[in-house]
């Protein structure tokens, strides 16, 4: 009994002979975790549950994980990914580093794919396992020896060695090769910096294994005292209290042993570090775990945590987010939200404010407000609802009269044309589109008769809102038509007053007689429409109509031939027109009565007759009265109109004076006519008795 008392207080002299720190009276004795041999580094989660090793096998390091299970690990497997990466079986990984979300695995090995000697790789994790290795790259890794690496929660700040060439330090045979500590912080473009060299107080001539917590502030590292280098790497706490400026670094000694104690780790406020030694030319180590001092415990950080989706079905959303300093804009760091559950978690600094933007490619931009500097910690939202396609309405419409058009209206990715879409319309004139983000658009709209328009619509940057509303106003396509006024028999060129009308829209041109030069006007008329022409010539001259379909015409000219209102002149009158076999007027002979009402009255010394003329379908005798009763009705019209009875005369002629023979369709509807017949000018000098 004696003597197993005594072995057992032989064993605790030894352990407290390597390990022992006196607080408040208290001895502080690290506690061995676990059972594993000839671990080299190691990396553990934040909920203390799960471990990577590297592990000395037949002189190579290789990737092994555990995990524990109601205080128990289980058995080490080996990561094969990661191990069997280019098929080298001399390569060796070591010193492992889980990111701070458990997604990412950042380690050192010699690969070769390197750039010489060791470089950082880091391997993601996924439902299946974890994934091939992918090197850093330039500047992180050079020809030199990167090692020992470490990364912020908001993977912004890369923290890591690189072995020493000329190590001339004083230090023991077993303690390893001396290392710089670097520091690399990754751009706003997301490419890293090039590193360099954390402040001397902390690289004093030999320090490794480095590790950043999970305020990305508190640092860890192993160093040897140039004062008292017998001892090998100890373990040491720094912290960075403004950019660049750092804690003079403090002996964390509840770690402290006679052998290296290396590879620091802090996790809920516990260190857990490796303590190494060598046994007949092997290095060997054994992971142990202390309580921190409450001056070395990380700075307090809240974890929030969230979701993004998709705001078209809820699926999850592999989204960036990345978090500034309010007052600065700084980036202090970005987070990903999980490809699978679109959870996303925060590990930021209590008592501090942030803004955090959201971005994904091909999706829409969010941003919220961060705040922990009260007790309610404010954050939201908790779902992040991002969509990746948004709608665009826009209102085509004639950019001259704003009526709305029919239209083609596409968009046209301005980096691929061949990938288009096709608007729908909603409403006459309203056209509705669905266009996914991600990249810009030429939005184009086409109209028969119109000039082409289109816009840039940019969706390639950041983009908030689902909706949107453009108008695109097209301008129609317009011709030149000339307009000559001359007399009929001399075509001298004459002066008047000349009125457009189209008869597809509501639009009128009037030139007056100031505007018409020689004769000559020029009028620009959209394509695609019918215009009816109105000439009114001076006193003593006959009006013009006509009507010209701009649709047909690729050139057009109108000729405007005035005739002089003489005794015995005889002006056919256009669209007069009768119901069949009636003497009633249809609405379409209204215009050009009014034109022989407006002529009559602006040539008050002329008397008219007007003539009805008929084609040879039916008897003579019922053509004749038949004509003689729409001569009547247009009398009646101009009669009520204010034109008196003394200047009109009705007369009727049948089939008697047909203009053309009655041989064709065209030919009989030439026949079927109404003139007006100057009977006599009471003033006019050529008139005779």
């Amino acid at each position: 009994m004696f003597s197993k008392v005594l072995l057992r207080g032989l064993f605790l002299f030894w352990f407290l002979g390597v390990y022992g720190f006196e607080v408040l009276g208290q001895l502080v004795v690290p506690e061995k975790v676990g059972s594993w041999t000839n671990i080299s580094g190691f990396a553990i989660s934040g909920k203390e549950d799960y471990m990577v090793f590297s592990i000395v096998v037949v002189g190579k390091e290789k990737l092994y994980e555990s995990v524990c299970s109601n205080g128990v690990w289980s058995e080490l497997k080996a990561i094969e990914a990661v191990n069997s990466y280019l098929g080298d079986p001399t390569v060796s990984l070591c010193n492992p580093f889980l990111s701070y979300d458990g997604k990412t695995l950042y380690f050192q090995a010699n690969y070769s794919d390197s750039k010489g000697g060791y470089d950082i790789y880091y391997s993601t994790k996924t439902p299946d396992g974890w994934t091939a290795p992918v090197n850093m790259g330039s500047p992180v890794n050079t020809v030199a020896n990167e090692c020992y690496p470490s990364i912020t929660p908001g993977n912004n700040v890369l923290i890591f060695s690189v072995s020493r060439i000329d190590d001339d330090f004083r230090k023991p045979k077993e303690s390893g090769a001396c290392h710089t500590i670097y520091k690399c912080v990754k751009t706003p473009r997301g490419d890293w910096s090039v590193p360099v060299p954390i402040h001397d107080a902390i690289n004093r001539g030999c320090e490794c294994s480095p590790a950043i917590a999970p305020d990305g502030k508190s640092l860890y590292f192993s160093s040897i005292n140039p004062e008292s280098y017998r001892d090998g790497f100890d373990l040491f706490f720094t912290r960075e209290v403004f950019e660049e400026s750092w804690l003079i670094p403090v002996s964390i000694t509840q770690a402290k042993s006679k052998y290296n104690d290396i590879n620091p780790r802090v996790v809920n406020g516990n260190l857990y570090f490796l303590n190494q030694w060598v046994t007949k030319g092997n290095s060997t180590g054994t992971i142990f775990r202390v309580a921190l001092d409450s001056s070395m415990v990380p700075l307090p950080t809240v974890e929030s945590k969230g979701m993004i989706v998709s705001q078209t079905d809820r699926s999850p959303v592999e989204a960036t987010l990345t978090v500034f300093d309010p007052t600065t804009l700084r980036v202090l760091g970005s987070f990903m939200s999980d490809r699978n559950t679109g959870e996303y978690h925060l590990t930021l600094l209590d008592k501090s404010n942030y803004i955090v933007d959201v971005r994904k490619q091909g999706f829409s931009f969010a941003s919220f407000m961060v705040d922990y500097r009260d007790e309610d910690k404010l954050f939201n939202p908790k779902v992040i609802e991002v969509f990746d396609s948004i709608q665009l309405d826009l209102a085509v419409y004639d950019k001259e009269i704003f009526k709305p058009l029919e239209a083609n209206v596409v968009a046209e990715s301005a980096t691929s044309p061949t990938q288009t879409f096709q608007a729908k319309m909603v409403t006459p004139g309203l056209y509705r589109f669905s266009i996914p983000l991600g990249t810009n658009y030429v939005v184009k709209a086409t109209a028969n008769w119109f000039a082409d328009s289109s816009f840039l619509f940019k969706l390639e940057g950041d983009v908030v809102f689902s909706k949107f509303s453009r108008e695109l106003p097209l301008a129609p396509k317009k011709k030149p038509v000339d307009i000559r006024i001359f007399d009929s028999e001399s075509s001298q060129a004459l002066a008047g007053e000349v009125l457009i009308t189209n008869l597809n829209r509501d639009e009128t041109i009037t030139f007056t007689a100031e505007d018409i030069k020689n004769g000559k006007v020029t009028a620009m008329l959209r394509e695609g429409d019918s215009y009816e022409f109105t000439v009114r010539g001076a006193q003593g001259y006959s009006f013009f109509n006509e009507v010209v379909d701009l649709a047909k015409a690729e050139t057009v000219a109108v000729e405007a031939e005035l005739v002089s209102l003489k005794a015995k002149t005889s002006i056919r009158l256009n669209n007069i027109n009768f119901g069949s076999n009636s003497a009633d007027l249809t609405p379409e002979s209204f215009p050009e009565l009014e034109r022989v009402i407006t002529l009559i009255k602006d040539n008050p010394d002329i008397t008219i007759e007007i003539a009805a003329h008929t084609d040879n379908v039916g008897s003579p005798r019922y053509n004749l009265v038949l004509s003689e009763k729409r001569a009547l009705a247009v009398v009646t019209y101009l009669l009520e109109n204010g034109i008196v009875a003394s200047r009109l005369v009705p007369k009727g002629y049948g089939l008697q004076q047909p203009m053309v023979p009655n041989t064709t369709e065209a030919n009989m509807a030439l026949n079927r006519r109404v003139e007006f017949r100057i009977l006599e000018v009471a003033s006019s000098p050529n008139q005779t008795n």
